[in-house]
């Protein structure tokens, strides 16, 4: 936020501050409202959209498991990159009870759309870097299996606008002005489905440009 706050401040030619506090005197944009996960889960439900499926019951956790379901097991609600998930693929491995669990569904890409209110900003995909040595995991995308968002790759346009409508009726969970809508694409099945939603999502490099033109359109 502070990139984009110098970026903004340069473009204005006055000066953009990053603050906790409000000013009614100001115009003020919202950066990390969000939501926990469960909450995130029930109102995805509320509005259909589709979503990873969840639940609080663990006797449910244990029914998918026997199904041949892998469960993530979430400890922490309010958490980021992977944070607080217990990956479980047998019921013996059920053995600390959590405030939540989802059922992992399969999927080919991962995205993460970045909105500012209403509009899309860019979108990146999360690849595998290429000289990762570590442990493969591809459940759970994250820095510490070794990936990271990737801006070149190739969407057929069709894909690309559901994406985008997707990720915009998610945004919506939550009222903070910046979002990172996390998207997972089951490419056999034509599955497109919601991860969770973002509220503080990282602004860094040309996204850095992307959003302050953005920011500036929405003001005009």
């Amino acid at each position: 936020m502070k990139r984009l706050a110098d970026w903004l401040t340069q473009q204005l030619g006055y000066k953009v501050f990053r603050s906790t506090e409000t000013n009614i005197k100001k115009k003020a944009l919202c950066y990390g409202a969000g939501v926990d996960k469960l909450t995130q889960y029930k109102w995805f439900q509320q509005q259909q959209l589709p979503a990873l499926e969840f639940t609080q019951s663990t006797g449910t956790a244990t029914h998918w498991l026997q199904e041949g379901s892998v469960v993530f097991g979430r400890k922490l609600l309010n958490a980021s990159c992977g944070k607080g998930i217990v990956v479980y693929s047998t019921v013996n491995e059920l053995s600390v009870e959590c405030p939540g669990y989802t059922k992992y569904k399969k999927k080919k890409r991962e995205w993460r759309v970045h909105v500012f209110r209403d509009k899309v900003v860019t979108i990146v995909e999360k690849k595998k870097r290429a000289d990762w040595t570590g442990p493969s995991n591809s459940k759970i995308r994250n820095l510490e299996n070794g990936y990271v968002f990737c801006q070149d790759f190739e969407l057929s346009t069709a894909l690309k606008e559901r994406i985008e409508q997707l990720a915009l009726k998610a945004s919506g969970v939550c009222t903070s002005d910046f979002k990172g809508v996390d998207l997972a694409y089951n490419e056999a099945n034509d599955d497109l489905f919601v991860i969770e939603v973002n509220s503080a999502p990282g602004i860094e490099g040309s996204n850095v440009e992307k959003y302050g033109k953005v920011v500036l359109a929405c003001a005009q």
